[in-house]
């Protein structure tokens, strides 16, 4: 919810509203899938045409599947099957200690085995792209393509300062209640009495909240620019021009260090999935359809 670009001198803090967001009336279709000596992993998925390749997506900080992309699976689902889990320490996602964005992107890859999903296009966003990243990088056997949206190969957040990172520990050695009471108040939106508004609450009231402090963190100390430029897999970033949590210049240098990338900038900020789902998708479509279209 909150972020720092290079042209700003303070972070930007965003309560959302929630007459401003949209989510499907219909849920995609949810199981449950044993990951062997991980546990239980609940995914969303779509089938899509015969014979169509498969995307992964992941969602961002704070989010779930639902959250993140009730309306994509359904838009992408006209071309593509979907697979569409929550990462560990987030709503249904697999319980942990602490979070670690190296044990999702296993997660993930343990996932795609089981349901015998072959070589996926991943798609990550905001946190998730963190995620994504080092699944191409761990698991690049599995990758066909991949795509980033809203997201960075380095983060720039109040936790990378040494008051920042003592908050973050403070906060994370506090009474589970009072950081869940605070979490509440700090993800309220506006308008959350309406029936979406108690929904959305309802997803965030099943996060870890240590597991979220852990990923803050993590998001502190990313950087994969040393690495991710070695990816031989194609790729696109997903900018958003007015984004103030991820600035579209870091995106922009994103897209600079991956090979064979693509962009597609649309406008919208760093809500834009929830926010102008219509638009997304579409450019989400395109993206994912540019990696497996004939060279």
């Amino acid at each position: 919810m909150f972020g720092k670009t290079r042209s700003q001198s303070r972070p930007a803090f965003e309560r959302l509203d929630v007459a401003d967001l949209h989510f499907a009336d219909a849920l995609p279709d949810g199981r449950w899938v044993t990951l062997e000596g991980r546990g239980d992993a609940f995914v969303r998925t779509a089938a899509g045409p015969v014979g169509a390749p498969t995307v992964l997506l992941v969602h961002g900080l704070f989010a779930t599947a639902d959250l993140n992309w009730s309306l994509a699976v359904p838009a992408l689902a006209e071309q593509f099957n979907v697979i569409a889990p929550d990462l560990r320490g987030h709503g249904r996602g697999l319980s942990t200690r602490s979070f670690s964005g190296e044990e999702c992107a296993d997660d993930l890859a343990a996932l795609v085995r089981a349901l015998g999903a072959g070589r996926v296009i991943v798609v990550g966003y905001s946190l998730g792209g963190l995620v994504a990243q080092l699944f191409v990088r761990r698991h690049p056997e599995l990758v066909r393509g991949l795509v980033l949206c809203a997201t960075a190969g380095r983060f720039s957040i109040p936790t990378q300062g040494g008051l920042g990172r003592l908050a973050v520990r403070a906060a994370r050695r506090a009474p589970s209640g009072l950081r869940r009471a605070a979490l509440m108040a700090a993800l309220k939106p506006r308008s959350a009495g309406c029936a979406s508004g108690r929904w959305l609450m309802s997803e965030v009231r099943r996060h870890d909240t240590a597991a979220l402090l852990d990923a803050i963190g993590e998001l502190g100390s990313f950087d994969s620019g040393s690495w991710l430029g070695a990816g031989e897999q194609p790729s696109a970033v997903v900018v958003m021009a007015q984004d103030t949590v991820v600035s579209a210049e870091a995106q922009h240098d994103l897209a600079r260090v991956l090979r064979r990338c693509r962009v597609f900038e649309m406008d919208g900020d760093h809500f834009a999935c929830v926010k102008r789902p219509t638009q997304f998708n579409s450019v989400l479509t395109d993206a994912c359809a540019h990696l497996v279209a004939p060279a």
